[in-house]
C-alpha cells in the first residue's frame, strides 16, 4: 500500500528518489535522479519462499525492463521520460505483487508509448528543418522579385528565372515532405543532426530538380509550347516547383537523354 507525502521516508531513507512510483513495508519502486527506474526491497521480502515459476517470471519481468529502457529518449520532453518510466515502473510493481499477466501488459504498453513519441519527435525534427530551408527560399524569393528590375539588369532574364525555379524547387520539395510526412517512415533511432541531414538531402534534391527542369523549359528540351507563346519565365518557375514536388520528374530527364544517346 502506498504511503501518503513522504511518510515513506521513515522505512526508506537515503535513497535518490526523483519521482516514486510505489512505497509499501515491503518494497518500493521509484525513479532516481537519472530517470531510472529503481526499486529497494527488505530482507524478509527476499526471503518470502517463492517457487520456480515466479522465478523465471520476475527475471523475465526484469529483463524486459532492461530491454524496454533501452529505447532511445533523446530530444524528448522529461514528462513524457517520466510517463514512459512511470509504466515501467508499474510493471514491476505487478511483478512483486506477483501479478505477471499484468506486469507484462505494461511493459507493452510502454513500449508502444515510447515508440510512438520518437515518431512523433522524429517527425517534427524532419517537418522542422525542412520549414525552415523552404522559409530562407521563400523570404529570398520576395527579396528577389522585389528587386528584380535591378537584378535583371545586372544578371539578364534566363539566369534571374532560373534563380527563382531553383528557389520554386524548395518551395516544391516542403510540399511534397507536407503531403507525405504521414507515409515517411523514419528511423527515432538516429540522432537529431542525421534528421536535419535527411530534410537538407529532400530539399536539396527539390532545388537541383528545380534547376534543371527550368534549364529543360527555356531551351526547349522538355515543354517547347511555352516558348512559342513566350511564357517561358512563367512555365520555368511552375516547373522548378513541380519539380521539387515529385523527384520523379528529373530522372525522367535523365532517362530520356540516355535513350537518346544510345540511340
Amino acid at each position: 500500500m502506498q504511503e501518503d507525502g513522504r511518510a515513506y521516508e521513515k522505512n526508506w531513507p537515503d535513497l535518490p528518489i526523483r519521482h516514486l512510483i510505489l512505497a509499501d513495508n515491503d518494497f518500493i519502486v521509484f525513479l532516481d535522479n537519472e530517470y531510472d527506474v529503481d526499486w529497494s526491497t527488505t530482507d524478509e521480502f527476499d526471503q518470502r519462499p517463492q517457487t520456480e515459476e515466479e522465478k523465471k517470471q520476475l527475471n523475465y519481468i526484469l529483463n524486459e525492463m532492461a530491454h524496454a529502457e533501452s529505447y532511445p529518449c533523446h530530444d524528448i520532453s522529461k514528462h513524457i521520460i517520466i510517463s514512459f518510466k512511470r509504466q515501467i515502473g508499474e510493471s514491476l510493481v505487478r511483478a512483486f505483487e506477483k501479478d505477471f499477466e499484468n506486469a507484462k501488459l505494461m511493459i507493452k504498453h510502454a513500449q508502444e508509448f515510447i515508440i510512438n513519441r520518437n515518431i512523433e519527435q522524429s517527425r517534427y525534427m524532419y517537418l522542422y528543418a525542412s520549414a525552415v530551408a523552404a522559409l530562407g527560399a521563400a523570404v529570398t524569393g520576395l527579396i528577389l522579385w522585389l528587386f528584380r528590375p535591378f537584378l535583371i539588369g545586372l544578371t539578364g532574364d534566363p539566369l534571374f528565372f532560373c534563380l527563382l525555379s531553383f528557389l520554386a524547387g524548395v518551395l516544391g520539395a516542403f510540399l511534397s515532405v507536407i503531403l507525405r510526412m504521414g507515409k515517411t517512415n523514419l528511423d527515432f533511432n538516429a540522432s537529431k543532426h542525421l534528421h536535419y541531414m535527411e530534410a537538407a538531402s529532400r530539399i536539396m534534391a527539390g532545388m537541383i530538380s528545380g534547376l534543371l527542369i527550368a534549364l529543360c523549359i527555356k531551351t526547349g528540351i522538355i515543354l517547347p509550347i511555352f516558348s512559342k507563346i513566350q511564357s517561358t519565365h512563367s512555365a520555368m518557375i511552375l516547373g522548378g516547383l513541380i519539380s521539387g514536388c515529385s523527384e520523379r520528374l528529373a530522372p525522367s530527364i535523365i532517362k530520356k537523354f540516355d535513350g537518346s544517346k544510345e540511340k
